[in-house]
């Protein structure tokens, strides 16, 4: 087909000029002369206050393709977007592949046009106006988790982290990692950024599929850095883990989270977040904390189905700490508990200390707090949790704190728990070696089924300096009795209550070389006695009644 010609005359017709002719019935070909886009008016609306020419109006968002940019993968578009740069306002990328020598600057360009400097995209923000977060897709995310999406995921991390903006999934979508994703945390040296980083999950879940963790919170000040350089803050909203290609994979170490790395220390400046978190299917320590500094930390309606929460420290001269877990939920195994705080170390002491539990819900049994060689565990608060224990193994324990060798575990409070269907002791309670124990209080419990005889609901071995106050006990108890006491000392155990379906045989059992135990203002369904007393030491019960 003959290709039709256009002329431009030397003056551009008016609008009116234009509107005549076209009204006058002449064809295309006859009309030899273009309108000028400069006299035509644009009105958005009738009526308009601010009238303007078409022109205008088109210059009002301009596009790279404006300056010659082709956006076919292949053509240099680096000319194109370095004199686009230099205009007034926002640029416009159009669908396409550009490529160029420099990325472009952040804020200048939007569109859906994909960016690369060499082989490697660039980030343009897809829509106009502010940049409040960078969109993790324009990465090059996988569709679904059939892809590997672990370089495009950590290119995102890293260019929202080196900004201090917040990073923003794609809603709903499933991101496979076949390695671990970092995101650093504080800083190394002078002068390097801040690194503010909240992550917007939107409800997408990441598939993890590494040996090890899927995302890794990373300080980088080393032990011996520049003291208060590991200073950051993060926040992660509304993201979910599945480590079922991990499981299935038998891959060691798999994990969803951990926070913290051994050498290096962070502190947030404010309390930092892990919010609406949910992870499933790892069967190992789900959320480990670990590091020679990890503090400042709020976790909130977080979730783990299975393999738990793991705070360890291990380091000389090491701290954990300043953590608070609100209407939170942890699953496990005794392989794998729901809760594990472990403190050790072989030189200067490691402590873990400062933690909050709040309206938290364990499943299942084992929940530790190990602390041993020179650790120290303290200021631990859990307050109106829930233990639930169906289908355990006999002698798995819902609560077992274990201090020995020259550690030391100091102010545990456990207020108003709920503790039921365990085939172990609820709350077991040792001491070994020199270890010290101070300030142990377990107050408002209630427990009910205990369904295995050699087991009891609460149990001291060498545990000094411990009160059980108003304690409830009742339901299916199969002990001999509610509390036992063996080699402890400086022990209250007052104003509870012992009810179960059919009486124990004693409230308390007192043995070893126990010494100086109240047992005082308790009530108690019995068969036999109120109190089995062979301690060495002093036992003194006053006011309590057996019925």
């Amino acid at each position: 087909m003959k290709r039709r010609k256009f002329i431009t005359a030397p003056l551009a017709m008016t609008a009116a000029a234009a509107a005549a002719t076209l009204s006058s019935g002449s064809s295309v070909a006859q009309q030899t002369v273009l309108i000028d886009a400069n006299d035509v008016g644009y009105s958005p609306v009738d009526g308009s206050v601010t009238p303007r020419s078409v022109q205008g109006r088109l210059r009002e968002m301009l596009s790279v393709k404006d300056f010659g940019a082709i956006g076919d993968g292949t053509s240099d578009d680096s000319t194109a977007f370095a004199q686009a740069a230099t205009t007034a306002g926002q640029v416009y990328v159009p669908e396409g592949d550009y490529t160029v020598a420099i990325a472009p600057a952040l804020g200048k360009f939007f569109g859906p046009g994909r960016v690369k400097v060499g082989s490697t995209r660039v980030y343009v923000h897809p829509l106009p106006g502010p940049v409040n977060a960078i969109h993790a897709d324009v990465f090059g995310l996988g569709a679904n988790e059939g892809v590997d999406s672990s370089a495009a995921l950590q290119a995102a991390v890293d260019y929202a982290n080196d900004r201090a903006i917040a990073l923003e999934l794609p809603a709903g979508r499933r991101i496979r990692v076949d390695s671990t994703v970092v995101v650093k945390l504080g800083a190394a040296a002078v002068g390097d950024p801040p690194r503010r980083f909240p992550l917007k999950g939107n409800n997408c879940e990441i598939m993890a599929n590494v040996a090890g963790p899927a995302l890794r919170l990373q300080p980088q000040c080393p032990v011996g850095g520049t003291p208060g350089l590991e200073v950051g803050y993060f926040q992660i909203d509304n993201l979910r883990f599945n480590g079922y290609f991990a499981n299935q994979n038998g891959l060691i170490g798999r994990s969803a989270i951990q926070i913290g790395e051994v050498g290096k220390k962070f502190a947030g400046f404010q309390k930092c977040q892990l919010r609406d978190v949910f992870a499933l299917g790892f069967n190992t320590p789900t959320i480990r904390l670990v590091g020679a500094l990890t503090r400042m930390i709020n976790f909130d309606r977080v979730v783990v189905n299975d393999g738990g929460l793991e705070i360890a420290t291990h380091e000389n001269n090491s701290f954990i700490g300043d953590l608070d877990f609100n209407n939170c939920q942890f699953g496990g195994t005794v392989t794998n508990p729901p809760l594990k705080i472990e403190s050790a170390a072989t030189g200067a002491a490691s402590e873990i200390r400062g933690i909050r539990f709040f309206g938290t819900i364990f499943y299942g049994s084992g929940t530790l707090i190990y602390a041993h060689k020179n650790g120290r565990i303290g200021d631990l608060w859990f307050n109106s949790l829930q233990w639930e224990g169906s289908s355990n193994p006999v002698g798995a324990h819902a609560l077992w704190i274990v201090v020995d060798d020259t550690a030391d575990l100091f102010q545990i409070f456990i207020d108003n728990p709920y503790v039921v269907g365990f085939n172990g002791n609820a709350m077991l309670f040792e001491r070994f070696g020199a270890a010290r124990v101070k300030a142990v209080s377990v107050r408002g419990a209630k427990i009910n089924e205990i369904m295995t005889a050699q087991y009891r609901p609460i149990v001291l071995t060498q545990f000094d300096d411990t009160s059980i106050l108003d304690c409830d006990f009742f339901g299916q108890i199969a002990a001999d009795s509610c509390v036992s006491v063996y080699n402890a000392k400086n022990v209250i155990i007052s104003r509870c209550r012992s009810m179960p379906n059919i009486g124990t045989p004693y409230f308390t059992e007192i043995s070893g070389t126990s010494d100086r135990v109240l047992v005082a203002n308790n009530i108690a369904d019995t068969r036999v006695s109120f109190i089995a007393n062979s301690a060495a030491g002093s036992v003194v019960s006053d006011n309590n009644i057996n019925f």
